[in-house]
């Protein structure tokens, strides 16, 4: 059984890595890696809500699980709206075929429509979270 001390150094550590997500999606994009940076994007999105999730004792093993909870708890109550539903569908699809999918690649335009996006969506998450 998790202590409330386990969840709280459990949050601070997944926002962490969110942030960092986030700030090496950016160097990415500077970079010309694109495939990177999206990846970076959707796991910045992972670790935010997986932290939110732990944050109010729901535990979710995997990606789909994750997204599950967040719908199902937090766009479904109005806590994050249906455009923060559909952002987190896109970066979990992008993620899957930049990753997966043979001649899929990302350009600097995927990358600087959706990364102010990701980051106001890392933000309202962050915001969430109660500890």
């Amino acid at each position: 059984m998790m202590t409330d001390e386990n969840r709280r150094d459990i949050v601070t550590y997944r926002i962490e890595k969110a942030n960092n997500s986030l700030t090496e999606a950016q160097r990415n994009l500077n970079f010309g890696m694109y495939n990177v940076a999206a990846n970076r994007l959707y796991y910045a999105f992972y670790y935010a809500a997986s932290a939110l999730l732990v944050s109010i004792k729901i535990e979710a093993h995997t990606h789909s699980g994750v997204q599950s909870m967040i719908h199902l708890h937090f766009i479904k109550t109005g806590l994050l709206s249906e455009d923060d539903g559909i952002l987190m569908r896109r970066l979990f699809v992008m993620r899957q075929e930049t990753d997966y999918e043979d001649f899929i690649d990302r350009t600097q335009d995927d990358i600087e429509e959706i990364l102010p996006e990701t980051t106001n969506l890392v933000k309202k998450i962050q915001n969430l979270i109660k500890l």
